[in-house]
């Protein structure tokens, strides 16, 4: 196995082909979110492990029945893997397969594993967006909030910061909101991952905010830009996650898609 360069990552997108397109390994191949690549081999690939910077998690794309690649895929995570995630202060490895073909708790046999399920929800419609009189909203791509002074300004830096290379990137490629009330930001709802045809949401309001309005407001804001843009909003939560499945659903997305994730800890 080896590490593609960044000039290289498209040359794996056609093993996508047989599987759900997460927008998150997709916003690394078309060079829009940061990630590493690895695959079993330049010429002729059949599989790739594909690291995304913003869930911090691994997803497995390809030939599943590529029997060296599995053979091989947990010793190759313990020798060059898992030593780069510790400089970076992880110390959970967590990954899911693009197709239910990648028999994750076979490959992983020899760890520790627990297992959870994701959720993806998109929206069919033109959203409606739903506003507060109470709240006022900034819009993070145009507004120059970083030079103004905003309390909890590190909500918007924090999450921009994990999901992109840089702000300016995200505010070349993204959009996003960000709640205000009595001049502190209380919640950020942004592009959280983004391919040529899809927006996936990053959404987050402060516990004192929660079940106010606050996360239905930013949400459906963002949904409708992304949309009247002419790209596709795309939501995706943890089953368990009951208050992001609602959320989503009052904004108009539907589910469309499960998916199983495993994870074991380094």
């Amino acid at each position: 196995m080896q590490e593609l360069d960044q000039d290289d990552f498209q040359i794996i997108k056609p093993l996508l082909r047989d599987g759900h397109s997460h927008p998150e390994v997709v916003s690394i191949i078309e060079h829009n979110n940061p990630g590493w690549i690895f695959v079993d081999q330049i010429i002729h690939l059949k599989s790739a492990l594909v690291w995304s910077k913003g869930i911090k998690g691994f997803y497995l794309i390809g030939d599943h029945t590529n029997e060296a690649f599995v053979r091989n895929l947990d010793n190759f995570i313990k020798r060059i893997v898992e030593p780069r995630m510790k400089e970076l202060s992880l110390n959970h490895f967590e990954v899911s397969g693009n197709h239910e073909g990648w028999k994750l708790e076979s490959i992983f046999s020899t760890r520790k594993l627990y297992n959870f399920e994701q959720m993806v929800l998109k929206l069919m419609n033109k959203p409606q967006v739903i506003r507060s009189n109470e709240i006022e909203t900034i819009n993070l791509k145009t507004c120059d909030w970083k030079n103004q002074e905003f309390q909890n300004k590190e909500l918007i830096e924090s999450h921009l910061e994990t999901f992109w290379t840089s702000i300016n990137d995200f505010k070349k490629k993204g959009f996003g909101y960000a709640a205000v009330k009595e001049n502190e930001i209380i919640g950020v709802c942004y592009s959280s991952f983004v391919t040529q045809d899809t927006h996936a949401i990053g959404i987050e309001t402060v516990a004192s905010s929660q079940n106010k309005g606050v996360g239905t407001g930013l949400g459906s804001l963002l949904a409708e830009e992304i949309y009247r843009n002419g790209f596709s909003p795309y939501w995706d939560c943890s089953i368990d996650n009951e208050p992001s499945k609602k959320l989503a659903e009052r904004i108009g997305f539907t589910p469309i898609h499960r998916y199983s994730c495993s994870g074991f800890e380094l």
